[in-house]
């Protein structure tokens, strides 16, 4: 049997875990205060410093809001959506993240996505789509601007259209980080124009779908529109990757 070395936590991060802790079974819960400084030192039996770079810690992660002298103590926070957005954006953006991890989760999401936004799509969300399909066009036609960008807000005004926070988060981060991967793709392409006017086209049948309420259809339209975009670019290894995804229904 093999052991591993024990990992020597420092005093902060155990403020912070019993914080977090805490804060995870409602001991504390939004509005309540943690103790005052000195009284923190008291409690962990720890320096000002360590009190301070627990607070610090704290409140980069947005559990607590903390300001310098004041006798009341840190406030814990309510939980916003911006608290998982960050915790997202750093995941997506770490190095082991491959890239067919990354189109694996969007296939997974902006399916989804487009499922809800046709059951659940109101009037202004439709408008919201052709505002951003007209984007789409227009950068289309005159070749200036960033595509990734705009196919991007297209996808994010689906997402919106779905009624679920958890996904409109989501797919804002991984949306983001594909806008960068979608311009990156264009720069493979033999004739952009073309590619680009495909995508357009791909845009319009999904909305469509979307209008007359065809949640499923709508759904692996979305799925094989992203996947056609990326497939020219893909390994072997990745289209095995995404191919449980697609399905066996062609690209058409």
């Amino acid at each position: 049997m093999s052991f591993t070395a024990v990992q020597k936590v420092s005093a902060y991060e155990s403020i912070v875990d019993q914080i977090e802790r805490a804060v995870e079974t409602g001991e504390l819960k939004a509005g309540d205060r943690l103790p005052g400084e000195r009284q923190l030192m008291a409690d962990f039996s720890v320096s000002r410093a360590t009190v301070r770079e627990a607070m610090r810690v704290l409140q980069a992660t947005g559990i607590v809001e903390s300001r310098p002298g004041d006798p009341r103590g840190p406030l814990i926070t309510a939980y916003s959506s911006k608290m998982l957005e960050k915790s997202m954006s750093r995941l997506a953006s770490l190095e082991s993240i491959s890239r067919v991890e990354l189109l694996q989760f969007r296939l997974l999401l902006e399916g989804n996505a487009c499922l809800l936004a046709a059951r659940n799509r109101t009037h202004a969300d439709l408008e919201r789509m052709d505002d951003a399909l007209r984007g789409l066009e227009e950068v289309a036609r005159s070749g200036e601007g960033r595509f990734g960008t705009l196919v991007n807000n297209f996808h994010a005004s689906i997402r919106h259209a779905a009624g679920n926070q958890l996904i409109e988060v989501c797919g804002n981060v991984v949306g983001g980080i594909m806008s960068d991967l979608a311009e990156r793709r264009l720069l493979t392409e033999v004739d952009r124009r073309a590619r680009t006017a495909q995508s357009i086209h791909d845009a319009r049948v999904l909305i469509e779908a979307i209008r007359q309420g065809h949640a499923v259809q709508a759904q692996r339209i979305s799925v094989q529109n992203i996947y056609r975009y990326y497939e020219g670019d893909l390994s072997p290894e990745e289209i095995e990757a995404l191919s449980g995804i697609v399905g066996e229904l062609p690209i058409a």
